[in-house]
């Protein structure tokens, strides 16, 4: 029997990997420190084996065929067992050396993570740590990819290859000008705000869809005149134009402004949910084990209330 994939170099499916990620030869092939007619040659000898052309070259334009869609999903797979395989190898060592990838949604990686971070590189110095800020759906796509170790990231999963831990929970607010009607209330029902004018967070953010989900549920409609990926700035437009905005509990820093009041909402309630974020049916490194452990009892020990409150940010 003709056994074709032992002819398969690992070395080939990484460069088709690359190209068929950046769909740029040239691009692909400096990413991998290669040449580029190297690369295409690699590839070249990977369709001859396969009997089929993964990528559609049209002019300057590379596009994945059919065949080249489905091998890299099977691809990926495979390099990722393979890295898994050579982390659990290395755990023979536990945490002596070792590598720890974390992709961290922007709120947490501002003043929840830095002082997780910096326990873990005191405790384990040999360890090398990657961090990359990301938004929720790109710390997913990476885990299921085999890129990140552990993610953390808010509630739910768009993915179903992503495992969810819930590990801390916070109240979304509503913060209003000092001189709008709503500041002489002590809460605000959420169908209240149908067709007030706000300032939200953009649609790239899963705290926007969170709060979209909660107006939805409320049968409020609001009128939404900025969108951002700041909360200093929606702040501001709440102090210099009037609006409205919902921002997280831990976005808060002060109480004591003289020119914004910070209500709580109701009818429902709106919260959010930090997790931890793992790649399904993966092997977890023991540094990422480690890691998670040092977030729950961080945030999940007993006597600590689960809304944090008692944090700063």
């Amino acid at each position: 029997m003709d056994n074709w994939a032992s002819d398969i170099k690992l070395r080939q499916l990484q460069y088709f990997l690359a190209a068929a990620d950046s769909l740029h030869f040239t691009k692909a092939a400096a990413q991998l420190a290669v040449t580029q007619p190297t690369l295409s040659h690699q590839i070249r000898e990977l369709e001859q084996r396969l009997g089929c052309r993964l990528f559609d070259r049209i002019g300057r334009s590379v596009s994945l065929t059919q065949a080249g869609t489905l091998l890299r999903t099977y691809a990926t797979r495979s390099i990722s067992q393979l890295d898994a395989g050579r982390a659990a190898i290395a755990e023979l060592e536990g945490l002596v050396r070792g590598n720890l990838r974390i992709g961290v949604i922007q709120s947490f990686s501002r003043t929840l993570f830095p002082p997780l971070l910096g326990r873990f590189i005191s405790k384990y110095p040999n360890i090398r740590v990657q961090v990359d800020e990301m938004t929720a759906p790109e710390i997913e796509a990476a885990l299921t990819a085999g890129r990140l170790d552990l993610g953390i990231a808010f509630a739910p999963s768009l993915d179903p290859e992503t495992e969810l831990e819930p590990v801390l929970e916070e109240r979304l607010l509503l913060v209003v000008p000092a001189a709008h009607p709503f500041a002489r209330k002590r809460f605000v029902r959420m169908v209240e705000l149908h067709q007030q004018r706000m300032a939200l967070l953009n649609s790239s953010y899963s705290t926007r869809h969170l709060i979209d989900g909660y107006l939805q549920k409320a049968g409020a409609v609001p009128n939404v005149i900025c969108e951002t990926n700041s909360i200093q700035v929606m702040l501001g437009a709440v102090t210099r134009s009037g609006l409205v905005t919902i921002i997280p509990e831990r976005a808060i820093t002060s109480r004591r402004r003289s020119d914004i009041r910070i209500l709580p909402l109701r009818d429902p309630t709106p919260m959010r949910t930090s997790a931890l974020m793992w790649p399904r049916d993966a092997f977890r490194t023991r540094a990422a084990r480690t890691f998670g452990e040092m977030v729950r009892d961080r945030f999940l020990r007993p006597g600590l209330p689960a809304t944090g409150q008692h944090d700063s940010a």
